[in-house]
């Protein structure tokens, strides 16, 4: 059982190694708040019976009325792997086309990305959109088939057609990640059943299913097929047996990476400043000893404390009452407070060490994109709005490879 008590937080922090910042991008209704209370519920952040109602992340009064994630909202939560714990700094992003620039936004604060697809709708528009602004952030994604429950309850696939609505998925996924990263990312960022970069399930369920997974817990397709037929006692023993969150964040903590290796390959594209400076190899070290560097991905009302800039802390450890310069709006401040999130609420910290994701409170004035640091320098390169199309290209080697492991987990 992982340790989520502020105390663990607090040193997880300051232990980038053992940090993933990582984010949930989809289509619109293709299940990812959903997906999201269920993680957070398996972390012990909410009760599993509100998760899917709670909609613990939207926590402004039109997504609740509209049903859908307007703004990006972030979570701090821990998981235990192998007797390990992690610190997951996870951030929700809208899945409606009209607020694509709050995923661009997102993106920019994370090193990886799990990439939801409804099982029965397939790849969709903005699935495409969300994951071209994850990858031209050189953020690595894995692979999450939601719905599969429609398949067999309401499509009544078989296994072999199962099988090959989700090698569909898999390959076309492919495709746009070799057609749209960087060459040598184009390659390397395949995702693929037989290393457990892609995972299978229901959010709606809360059950998930990958290939190292299912070995380790002896578990096959027949567990599946024999809950759809026993009714709703069935699915809670299978989400019991293969729980959500279990499975995901297994998943991301295996192939997403720590923000000390994502920095090395990141800075280079994100800040256009001298890499061979103090401040340029700070960045790329992740050096908590080393200069602050802070940038705002999104703003925060909150009630009490006013504006909240919420980001992602690349370099240095910042502290209450530190002395910050602004760099675009060319200003000096004070913070009164630093913080990370837990869904809507704030936990405020002594410090927030290099490698998180944070909110600072009093940069007064601050807008998305504005760069902290203790003294002047370079800003970050100004987030842009990605929207050109993508041109893939043929994998039909990565096909032949996972059919074989495929059709080993749907018999």
């Amino acid at each position: 059982m992982a340790d989520t008590s502020t105390d663990n937080v607090k040193k997880l922090m300051g232990q980038a190694e053992q940090i993933r910042n990582i984010a949930i991008a989809a289509h619109i209704d293709h299940g990812k708040t959903t997906f999201s209370d269920n993680l957070l519920a398996g972390a012990g952040m909410m009760s599993q019976d509100l998760a899917g109602d709670a909609r613990v992340l939207d926590f402004h009064d039109d997504e609740s009325e509209r049903g859908i994630t307007i703004d990006s909202a972030n979570v701090s939560m821990v998981h235990e792997v192998e007797g390990k714990d992690y610190l997951i700094n996870l951030i929700d992003t809208p899945g409606h086309v009209d607020f694509g620039g709050d995923v661009t936004r997102a993106m920019r604060a994370v090193d990886g990305c799990i990439v939801l697809v409804c099982a029965s709708e397939g790849i969709m528009p903005q699935t495409e959109t969300v994951l071209r602004q994850a990858l031209r952030e050189r953020v690595k994604p894995v692979l999450f088939i939601n719905k599969v429950d429609r398949l067999i309850k309401e499509v009544k696939l078989t296994p072999e057609q199962m099988q090959e609505r989700f090698l569909g998925i898999i390959n076309k996924v492919n495709e746009l990640i070799k057609g749209i990263a960087e060459e040598e990312y184009g390659d390397k960022w395949q995702v693929s059943v037989a290393d457990g970069s892609v995972a299978f399930g229901s959010a709606y369920h809360n059950w998930a299913m990958s290939v190292p997974f299912m070995k380790k817990k002896e578990l096959g397709f027949k567990d599946i097929i024999e809950a759809y037929e026993g009714g709703d006692e069935k699915y809670k023993e299978l989400a019991e047996k293969a729980p959500l969150h279990e499975v995901v964040l297994d998943m991301s903590i295996g192939h997403h990476p720590d923000p000390k290796t994502s920095q090395e390959y990141r800075i280079p594209k994100i800040w256009q400043g001298d890499l061979e400076s103090q401040t340029g190899k700070d960045l790329v070290l992740c050096n908590a000893q080393g200069e602050p560097a802070f940038i705002c991905t999104k703003i925060v009302i909150d009630k009490n404390a006013g504006e909240v800039a919420a980001g992602r802390l690349f370099s240095g450890t910042l502290k209450q009452g530190d002395d910050v310069y602004m760099n675009l709006a060319k200003k000096r401040v004070n913070l009164q407070q630093v913080s990370i999130y837990k869904g809507a609420q704030r936990m405020q910290m002594d410090e927030v060490k290099a490698g998180n994701i944070v909110g600072l409170v009093g940069l007064k004035g601050v807008f998305s994109g504005e760069t902290v640091s203790t003294d002047e320098m370079e800003p970050f390169e100004a987030i842009k709005h990605i929207f050109e199309p993508v041109v893939t290209k043929s994998i039909e080697a990565e096909k032949a490879a996972d059919l074989p492991k495929l059709i080993d987990v749907l018999r």
